[in-house]
C-alpha cells in the first residue's frame, strides 16, 4: 500500500485539507470536509485493491514450443491503457497472453484510440514491452480520430505491408477503435481479402448490463463506418461481444493466485491491474474485472472453449453508431459471434499458462545477456 501514488495523495489532500481550514476558518470547514469524504472513496479503493485472501501458486501446465513455420502470424490492432490510473486492463493482458502462446507469433502491435487517447495507448504499450524487456517488438502508432489521411497513417501501412507479404496468413485481431483498420482498407482495397482471420472485439446484440449498471459499447461505436466496414469483410471474421466479457471476470481468487507467482509478467501484471481490479470490484460489486480482450485472444488457439454462433449480419451504420449489431442466425453465417466461455477455469488455466510460458522466455533472454 504504501507503494500506491492514491495512498500518497490522500495523504496530500488531508494536509491541503487541514492547511486551508486553518488559512479560511469556516470556510476551511468545507475543504476539510471534502478531504475526507475523498479520504473514505480512497480508503475503500484501496481496502479493495489490497484485500484479497491469500491463495497458493497454481500449479500450471508447462507449454510446448511450436515450430516457426506453425506459429500463426498475428498483428494485435489495440487501445491499451493497462497501468494508467482509472483506465481499463483489458488491452494489456490480452497482449501478454498472445505473447506468451506458442502458437501464435505477434509480429507488431498497431495503436488506436478508445480506452484512451493514441498517444497514451502507443506510450503505454511501449513502456509495458520495455518494462518485460520485449523493447524488440515493434509498436506503431495509429489513428487518433475518425478522420485523417490514410496515407499518414503508419499503423494502416504497417497492416497492409503485413497483408501483401503473406497473403491468406496473417492473422488481425483488433479490440479498440477500427479505424487503422479503415484506413487499410482504403490504402488497400484487398487488404481484408488477403487475411487468414479478423478478430474483433466490439459490439452488443442488445442491452448488457452489469449488475445494476447498464454498459455502453465503446469500440464499434467510436468509429461505425470503420466497423461497417470490417464485420462486412471478404474473410473469416470472429467477434467477441460486449456481453461475452461478463463470462470471464477475474476475481479475487485468481488475483490471488497471481500475487503468489513469482516470475516477472506476474508481477508487472498485478502491479498494472492493482487499482482497476479494486475499482471494478469496488463499483460493480463482483469481485473484478471482466476480460473482453483475452477471451478474444483465447478464441484464436482455443475455439473449443467458446459458445458461438454462426451469423449473417444485416447491420446499417446507424446501428453501429451504438455498437449495436443485429443478427440472423444461420449455420452457413460468414461471421462468427463469441457469446462467451464455457469453460473459465479451463479459460483462466489458458492465460496463466501463457502468461508463464512468456515469464519463462524472459528469464531465458535475461541470463543470456548476463
Amino acid at each position: 500500500m504504501l507503494h500506491s501514488l492514491w495512498f500518497w495523495l490522500t495523504l496530500l489532500l488531508i494536509a491541503v485539507g487541514i492547511v486551508l481550514t486553518a488559512a479560511l476558518g469556516i470556510f476551511g470547514w468545507f475543504a476539510l470536509a471534502l478531504a475526507i469524504a475523498i479520504l473514505i472513496l480512497d480508503g475503500l479503493l484501496l481496502y479493495n485493491a489490497y484485500v484479497v485472501e491469500p491463495a497458493e501458486a497454481p500449479t500450471l501446465p508447462e507449454l510446448e514450443p511450436v515450430p516457426d513455420e506453425d506459429r500463426l502470424p498475428l498483428i494485435y490492432d489495440c487501445d491499451l491503457t493497462m497501468g494508467r490510473p482509472f483506465r481499463d486492463v483489458g488491452d494489456g493482458l490480452a497482449l501478454l497472453y498472445l505473447l506468451g502462446d506458442p502458437k501464435i507469433d505477434v509480429q507488431a502491435v498497431t495503436t488506436t484510440y478508445g480506452n484512451g487517447p493514441v498517444g497514451m495507448t502507443t506510450r503505454t504499450t511501449r513502456r509495458l514491452l520495455d518494462d518485460l524487456n520485449l523493447s524488440d517488438l515493434s509498436v506503431v502508432r495509429g489513428a487518433g480520430d475518425p478522420e485523417g489521411d490514410p496515407r499518414e497513417n503508419k499503423a494502416a501501412q504497417r497492416l497492409v505491408e503485413a497483408g501483401n507479404s503473406r497473403p491468406n496468413e496473417m492473422v488481425v485481431m483488433a479490440s479498440g477503435a477500427l479505424t487503422n483498420l479503415k484506413h487499410a482498407h482504403a490504402l488497400d482495397s484487398g487488404f481484408f481479402k488477403k487475411l487468414r482471420s479478423l478478430y474483433l472485439v466490439g459490439g452488443l446484440t442488445g442491452k448488457v448490463s452489469w449488475g445494476d449498471r447498464v454498459l455502453l459499447e465503446r469500440n464499434f461505436s467510436l468509429d461505425p463506418e470503420a466497423a461497417y466496414e470490417a464485420i462486412l469483410t471478404d474473410c473469416p471474421t470472429t467477434i467477441l461481444l460486449g456481453e461475452a466479457g461478463l463470462t470471464a471476470i477475474f476475481r479475487s481468487p485468481q488475483f490471488a493466485a497471481l500475487q503468489a507467482l513469482d516470475d516477472p509478467v506476474s508481477k508487472v501484471i498485478v502491479k498494472r491491474t492493482r487499482l482497476w481490479f479494486g475499482l471494478m470490484r469496488f463499483w460493480f460489486g463482483d469481485d473484478g474485472f471482466a476480460m473482453w480482450e483475452s477471451i478474444a485472444a483465447l478464441a484464436i488457439t482455443h475455439p473449443e472453449s467458446m459458445s458461438t454462433e454462426r451469423v449473417h449480419l444485416p447491420t446499417t451504420i446507424e446501428d453501429l453508431r451504438t455498437g449495436r449489431l443485429v443478427t440472423d442466425p444461420s449455420p452457413s453465417g460468414p461471421v462468427r459471434l463469441i457469446h462467451g466461455v464455457e469453460d473459465y477455469e479451463s479459460f483462466i488455466k489458458a492465460q496463466f499458462a501463457a502468461w508463464q510460458h512468456l515469464a519463462r522466455s524472459i528469464e531465458l533472454d535475461r541470463k543470456g545477456e548476463s
